[in-house]
């Protein structure tokens, strides 16, 4: 064979192995308000809007299971079954009303688990206990969380959920993605914080409230750990063709779609 055919076959073998080793991913960040913020369930129209959206994987805030405030529904299941089976991990942040509120994270099929983990952030005194729902995948971690409004409370969460992620995934060789409701402005003290350490990958644009925002508060944050994570697009949009997203929450979803390589 001649040498120049050779080339040109190792060449190719070369892109090959380049374009198998990347991952593509679309991420959305969204506080679905437990799914009941202004006309009854709204889990068909957020399921819409995170299916418009292109998501493979979401970080969800403000989820309830079994309460009866809202029909003792398992909210993050029914979510995961209007998206079509997709795998769920729901992470409970305290006791309430007969069930639990917290968060969660939900996958399309075909994203290989390897472990699910939940991790409870200090409590100040007479502040609801916040959580952290944790799913790690074949190539990448995904973390869902949602802080208390105080700025102590935030300062400490965060010190505790970067203690936990540098205990944990500081070596796997794999990008660790954070989506989540901070209750905190781009220029607060712990948005500075978590940028010492993590990547902003969303636009500091507003998410909150719905019908009408005039605040950023929502964002998805990644770890590389050694990955090449390049954005490929990211917004905050307020319209969609399938959902009305100034009723489905109070909150607008963060969209992201990444290369990981």
């Amino acid at each position: 064979m001649k040498p120049t055919r050779l080339f040109f076959i190792a060449s190719a073998l070369m892109l090959l192995s380049c374009q198998a080793q990347q991952t593509t991913l679309t991420l959305v960040q969204y506080n679905v308000g437990v799914f009941n913020k202004y006309d009854g369930s709204s889990v068909e129209a957020v399921a819409a809007a995170v299916r418009e959206m292109g998501a493979d994987a979401a970080t969800l805030n403000e989820v309830d299971s079994c309460t009866t405030r809202t029909g003792q529904v398992d909210q993050l299941a029914a979510f995961a079954a209007e998206m079509g089976d997709w795998s769920q991990h729901y992470a409970a942040a305290m006791p309430y009303m007969g069930g639990a509120y917290g968060i969660g994270v939900a996958s399309r099929p075909g994203l290989e688990i390897i472990r699910t983990d939940r991790i409870a952030l200090p409590q100040l005194d007479g502040k609801e206990q916040r959580a952290v729902a944790v799913v790690e995948y074949k190539d990448f971690v995904l973390c869902s969380t949602h802080l208390d409004l105080t700025l102590e409370s935030q300062l400490g969460q965060i010190a505790t959920l970067n203690h936990y992620v540098d205990s944990v995934y500081a070596d796997c060789g794999k990008p660790v993605f954070l989506g989540g409701d901070f209750n905190a402005f781009p220029d607060s003290e712990p948005i500075a914080l978590m940028k010492q350490s993590w990547q902003l990958l969303t636009p500091e644009t507003f998410s909150f409230p719905s019908h009408a925002p005039d605040r950023c508060i929502d964002y998805i944050f990644v770890r590389p750990n050694g990955k090449k994570v390049t954005v490929e697009a990211t917004s905050i949009p307020q319209t969609l063709q399938t959902a009305d997203l100034a009723t489905a929450s109070d909150h607008l979803p963060v969209v992201v779609k990444i290369v990981i390589e």
